[in-house]
């Protein structure tokens, strides 16, 4: 009697038997059919016949690894991961027997019926509904789209999601791009959602992002998606819009705001530099340029938010170089932009440069490479027409010679040699060189170059690299060593338009560009 009364509380002798799987079963000897077919729909015939198929899967408990690839039309993702997670749970076990049985019938013109359903559903449509979206998928697969509330797209989308065995996963992604094409600026939620649900479905299904589509509106895909990389790609001089989302995302320095690119000289900049950053975008994701990135493996599950009818959800586990993470890139990019800018500066007779930092040599090379060949050759006889805006830059000319500037200021120095004491003479020009009693100013502006002769006699240490005195010098001065330079830059910002020293350190040194212009400058200080 005990005995009886202990068999009425064994629970699990009360359960179906489940077949039991091996953790230790070799890479590709699971089938499919036999993890899955007490969860299939007994009706959806073809849906088993398909997928009692041997693919590779591995157990992993709860989950089925299904494959790993790595795609071989984008540089940036290098392995993609599928994860198969059996689920008990079917809210839309019938969407796809519907779905499947609803691709055998088309539609004709009709009037638009109206309809509305947060999660759209071929079973909650009545006859004219139904009628009117047989007739606008019609339309849309191909390539016409109709006047339709959000449900109906929305019912067209998750159709594409969930029976890729009836609709090829290399057409159903054109099909996804291009009615978010269609609609996406009368309907803002389908940013929302295929922005992700795209991805997931190339990734899933190992099909390219169809980026000749979704190039009108790259950029704000780019703008909000936690998964660039799936949209960038890399395929040559004649992928235009692709190459600007590459500088967007890579270069610090935006062409488009410099002074020199707009009006008539609009189209020669975006031309070339385009051109030229996209000879350098082939050589590194194409070529195999030296690029150190920065390596991200993201988990996601697919189709957050969709309606999804399968048997098992799928995890995407995507290891990709990061675009907007790596630095190498970023500093590279920016310095090409740069660097191209100051080839179409040169070309048009505009003399001021922008500073070029870590610029690679073979990188610099490829844009030289590209100028020579794509801007036509000038002739000697060529004048170089300049912007009539540059004169308003030019330092003003007060018609004092080098010399009267010289007996000016020989003259100030003799006044204060005579008003001052012995022991402030001492103080002042103990470390001066006195000549015939009269010292060298060092504050006194000299009128042929603009600048004052400590700012001269500073910038010529560090042109020499002769750091360590040039920031005695600025103490022995009583001076910033900091303010001198940025006194400096100012000036050549005025003149010049730009700035001829950077920080190295706790360092100026002198842009490498404006390297004549710097030593004019300083040459008329006495040694």
């Amino acid at each position: 009697m005990l005995d009886q009364k202990d068999d009425f509380w064994d629970i699990a002798a009360l359960l179906p038997k489940k077949k039991k799987v091996g953790t230790g079963v070799p890479y590709g000897e699971i089938e499919a059919c036999e993890l899955e077919v007490a969860d299939k729909d007994p009706s959806d015939v073809r849906q088993t016949e398909d997928e009692c198929r041997k693919i590779p899967a591995v157990s992993t408990g709860n989950s089925f690894e299904k494959g790993v690839y790595s795609p071989k039309d984008n540089p940036f993702i290098t392995e993609v991961r599928v994860i198969e997670r059996k689920s008990h749970m079917r809210l839309f076990h019938g969407f796809r027997s519907d779905g499947a049985a609803w691709l055998s019938e088309r539609g004709a013109p009709c009037p638009y019926a109206p309809y509305f359903s947060f999660v759209p559903q071929y079973e909650q449509l009545n006859a004219v509904q139904k009628a009117y979206y047989l007739y606008f998928r019609d339309m849309a697969n191909s390539g016409t789209f109709l006047d339709a509330g959000q449900s109906y797209v929305l019912l067209y989308i998750f159709e594409i999601l969930n029976l890729p065995e009836y609709i090829p996963p290399k057409i159903g992604i054109l099909r996804l791009a291009k009615v978010w094409n269609a609609y996406r600026k009368t309907m803002p939620v389908l940013d929302k959602n295929l922005i992700p649900w795209l991805a997931d479905y190339g990734l899933l299904h190992g099909v390219p992002c169809p980026r000749e589509i979704l190039s009108p509106f790259l950029n704000e895909i780019l703008a909000k998606s936690n998964l660039k990389e799936f949209y960038l790609g890399f395929d040559g001089d004649s992928d235009s819009g692709m190459t600007d989302a590459l500088i967007l995302l890579t270069s610090g320095y935006r062409y488009e705001n410099s002074r020199y690119a707009s009006g008539e000289h609009q189209a020669l900049f975006q031309n070339h530099i385009r051109g030229a950053a996209s000879t350098v975008l082939r050589h590194i994701f194409l070529d195999g340029g030296k690029i150190k990135y920065q390596t991200v493996t993201r988990h996601t599950d697919a189709f957050v938010g969709a309606l999804w009818a399968g048997v098992s959800r799928y995890e995407l586990a995507v290891t990709y170089y990061s675009v907007t993470g790596t630095d190498d890139l970023k500093i590279t990019m920016t310095a090409v932009i740069k660097y191209a800018e100051n080839k179409l500066r040169a070309y048009l007779g505009v003399k001021s440069r922008l500073s070029v930092s870590c610029l690679p040599d073979r990188a610099r090379s490829l844009v030289d490479a590209y100028f020579e060949r794509a801007l036509p050759k000038k002739t000697q006889k060529e004048e170089t027409v300049r912007p009539e805006y540059e004169t308003m830059y030019e330092p003003l000319s007060i018609g004092v010679s080098a010399e009267r500037a010289k007996e000016i200021e020989e003259s100030s120095w003799e006044n204060t040699w005579r008003l001052i004491s012995d022991e402030e003479r001492e103080e002042i020009f103990a470390s001066k060189e006195i000549v015939a009693e009269k010292p060298i100013s060092q504050h006194t502006p000299t009128v042929a170059n603009g600048l004052t002769d400590t700012h001269a006699a500073f910038l010529k240490l560090v042109f020499e690299g002769r750091q360590a005195e040039a920031h005695h010098f600025a103490k022995d001065q009583g001076l910033s060593y900091i303010t001198l330079g940025e006194e400096i830059n100012e000036f050549f910002a005025d003149t010049l338009g730009d700035v001829v020293l950077e920080m190295d350190g706790d360092d100026y040194i002198v842009v490498s560009d404006y390297e004549e212009e710097v030593r004019a400058a300083f040459t008329p200080v006495r040694e």
